[in-house]
């Protein structure tokens, strides 16, 4: 693997209603690189006025990584983006029968012709790193998928990025499908999945899994429809479970945060590595063995990514979560759990649905105290 591409500026704001001026961009962007993505797909050049001075500002930014700009396989597209000076040319083109016969009204040689003209006048015009995304291709003809393969090989093109662009893939057709172009290929391979039935995340670390050398990804998974694979999580998977330690997850939940705040689309509490309620704890078996040692049902230490750990006292709760909560609060139970006020948090917090405050769980015990 080589690296984590951001896409919350170009893909995400696809997404319906979702907006970002400017300032918001280049916030967003100074955020992505304290997390440490390895670049970042700015968006559009085309019809698109406010690029030019967003690649111009962004350069500008303390540890900017490469910067994407995206790209249909037209002439005047190309010229028009290639006069901002990306890091990265995303060429992109469809390769499906669907999308080649109803979206371009075309034939496949008629896309092979394209690839083939649209790589060679990137390259006479600039040295830049160059990208082709093959749109669709999980719904494409696999041999059709490894023929334009072929030709981006030959055109000297950096990466081809396999797209499932409706998100119909699941991580294992996903390791297959990968698998077979890497054994075939030896330039980098992109994927890019989309969420549609749920897999997008599960996709791009099954992908990377399988030889894939990036990843796209958006913040909070923002992106048409459904949306993309999310950064917090593949990254925080790689960070956690795969030894990567490039990426710093305290930055995660500040980045997710602004986003959730800028487009307008709220954090769930319970949202994977982010969710402000990913470390509150309620069931009183889980509790005790979170007492005993946080390993037993915790995957991840909560500092790692800028939370702490929570415990509630309600209908859930056991003998050791109380003793454990009460003694947290200043009250003393070495020597003996109140039964009758365990019994009355029980009773209470089923009847109102909730969880008892500090505040409520002290008065009930001072009523209660012996």
């Amino acid at each position: 693997m080589k690296g984590i591409i951001d896409s919350t500026l170009r893909e995400g704001e696809q997404a319906a209603n979702v907006y970002f001026d400017l300032t918001e961009k280049l916030r967003i962007i100074d955020l992505l690189i304290k997390v440490g993505v390895d670049e970042i797909e700015l968006g559009i050049a085309v019809q698109n006025p406010e690029t030019r001075e967003l690649i111009k500002q962004a350069g500008k930014l303390a540890g900017c990584p490469k910067l994407a700009l995206w790209c249909r396989c037209l002439p005047g597209d190309i010229e028009e983006t290639l006069a901002l000076s990306p890091d990265v040319l995303a060429l992109c083109i469809p390769v499906s029968d669907i999308h080649i016969e109803h979206k371009l009204n075309q034939d496949r040689t008629w896309v092979m012709t394209r690839a083939r003209e649209s790589i060679r006048q990137a390259m006479d015009k600039s040295h830049c790193y160059l990208s082709l995304g093959l749109e669709d291709a999980s719904r494409a003809e696999p041999d059709f998928v490894e023929e334009i393969s072929c030709l981006a090989v030959e055109e000297g093109v950096n990466r081809i990025r396999f797209a499932d662009t409706v998100g119909i893939m699941d991580p294992v057709s996903m390791f297959r499908v990968i698998t077979k172009l890497r054994k075939r290929f030896s330039i980098d391979i992109g994927v890019h999945t989309h969420n549609d039935f749920g897999m997008a995340t599960a996709n791009a670390v099954s992908a990377l899994a399988a030889g894939a050398d990036f990843a796209d990804v958006t913040v909070n998974g923002l992106g048409e429809r459904a949306g993309n694979a999310v950064l917090e999580e593949v990254v925080g998977f790689l960070a956690k479970r795969k030894g990567m330690d490039k990426y710093n997850l305290k930055r995660l939940r500040p980045l997710s945060e602004y986003v959730a705040k800028v487009s307008g689309i709220p954090l769930s509490s319970r949202k994977p590595v982010v969710g402000k309620d990913i470390f509150t704890c309620e069931s009183g078996i889980h509790i005790d063995g979170l007492i005993k040692n946080p390993s037993n049902y915790e995957p991840f230490d909560p500092e790692e990514v800028s939370m702490r750990r929570k415990f509630l006292i309600g209908k859930k709760a056991g003998r050791s979560a109380l003793r454990h909560k009460l003694k947290s609060l200043g009250i003393n139970t070495e020597d003996y759990i109140p039964e009758e006020l365990l019994r009355k948090v029980k009773i209470e917090s089923s009847r109102l649905k909730t969880s008892f405050s500090d505040e409520e769980l002290l008065r009930c015990a001072s009523m209660l105290s012996p």
